[in-house]
């Protein structure tokens, strides 16, 4: 088993072309770790930085993953590039499946690497009364098919999640972060940027711009408030 999440590892980390990942296809394939199936593997983003690979990756969640602020993120470590996840992923539209899975993934950046570790995969199933969640453990999709449709159905969505979050660490822009004390303490001063203030808080639940001056509403007691893209009054 050792051996087989070595080539994994591996073999995810290589880029065979200049195509961006979606454009490619690559695939994550579900693996057996002991009693439990994992995706697990990591992507070198060689020249980019582990501060500019972290950022990219935790905005991308921020916008993705959380319908407000930082929620459904977890364990947001500045100083280890580390936090975790509980996704929901819906099946691939007109993939022919119409299913919704639900996830843990834990994301940590070190030496220019994405590391990705997706467990805890379930499917939701729908009843008449309630829904419930069906471990990937309690699967036998060598003698059950669709228990084998669902964990193939399931790779292909997270796969094609996985390549748009790489897509967007290796093509969006961010500027300088230098308020990385104060992102990591949630803590909110002048100066700090819109993606400072975005990596720190989150996404907010309300945006409005007069023309002179940016206002995000986060709840009804704190607001920021920026001029030129830079933090000018805090409410909190």
């Amino acid at each position: 088993m050792k051996k087989l999440l070595f080539f994994i590892l591996i073999f995810t980390s290589i880029r065979v072309s200049a195509q961006m990942y979606q454009e490619q296809g690559d695939k994550y394939p579900i693996i057996a770790d002991e009693n439990k199936y994992i995706v697990s593997g990591f992507i070198a983003f060689n020249g980019l930085g582990d501060e500019t690979i972290f950022s990219n990756a935790l905005l991308w969640a921020i916008d993705n993953i959380s319908p407000k602020m930082r929620e459904n993120l977890n364990n947001i470590n500045v100083k280890e590039k580390s936090f975790e996840a509980a996704i929901t992923i819906a099946s691939i539209a007109g993939s022919g499946v119409n299913n919704t899975y639900h996830c843990k993934a834990i994301f940590r950046v070190a030496n220019e690497k994405l590391v990705y570790h997706i467990s805890n995969i379930t499917l939701e199933s729908s009843g008449l009364l309630n829904s419930k969640l069906i471990p990937f453990e309690s699967f036998n999709p060598q003698k059950k098919e669709n228990h084998k449709i669902a964990m193939e159905d399931f790779t292909a969505s997270e796969s094609l999640m996985l390549n748009k979050l790489f897509d967007f660490i290796l093509t969006n822009k961010i500027p300088t972060i230098t308020h990385w004390e104060e992102i990591g303490k949630q803590k909110a001063i002048k100066g700090m940027n819109e993606t400072e203030c975005k990596l720190a808080f989150g996404k907010p639940q309300d945006i409005q711009d007069n023309g002179t001056e940016i206002q995000w509403m986060y709840t009804s007691s704190f607001y920021l408030f920026f001029k030129n893209n830079l933090l000018d009054t805090i409410i909190k």
